[in-house]
């Protein structure tokens, strides 16, 4: 098939199989919100979206360039709007405080699975929406989801430390001002 056209029904059943696709139709994927989210994530912490998409199964040449491009251009700008008041924030600030809300989701979630399954109240772990300084560890997670915030964490840290790197070496090469007396 040429990427970002119709859907034969044969690509449709294949994209209905993946975690990644929550729906899809002749012409339209609807993607899952948690691999809206680990997409959004991993695409801010500098990963290409093309190669998050293969990952989830889902590669250029059936989905489209466009249609990730466009995807992940709109999932970016909502994530943004979605967690700061104002234009300021970097790149990793936006990624922890996506992930904060994901992991708060994922409580959630749970809580009411459990809620739903008649486990009782007092042995699940409650969240509230603002909870400041809570946390989800990261062995709560699903497998595949601990595994890529454990990847982009490391990512990030490592980002950091050469980023450090190259300040200091500008700091060195930059000779300090001299006041004159």
């Amino acid at each position: 098939m040429r990427g970002g056209g119709v859907f034969s029904d044969e690509e449709i059943q294949l994209l209905r199989g993946l975690p990644a696709v929550a729906n899809v139709t002749r012409n339209r994927i609807t993607y899952s919100d948690a691999f809206k989210q680990v997409c959004t994530i991993r695409y801010l912490a500098g990963e290409s979206p093309t190669k998050i998409f293969r990952e989830a199964g889902l590669p250029p040449d059936l989905v489209g360039c466009k249609r990730i491009e466009r995807s992940v251009a709109r999932w970016k700008a909502a994530a943004i709007k979605s967690v700061s008041g104002n234009d300021h924030l970097d790149d990793s600030e936006i990624i922890a405080q996506l992930v904060e809300r994901y992991k708060r989701t994922l409580v959630t979630k749970r809580n009411l699975d459990n809620m739903a399954s008649g486990v009782p109240d007092s042995s699940v772990p409650v969240m509230s929406e603002g909870a400041v300084g809570a946390h989800v560890s990261i062995s709560a997670l699903d497998g595949d989801t601990a595994g890529i915030i454990k990847q982009q964490a490391r990512r990030i840290d490592e980002l950091e430390r050469a980023n450090a790197s190259l300040l200091d070496k500008l700091n060195k090469t930059i000779p300090s001002p001299t006041v004159d007396e």
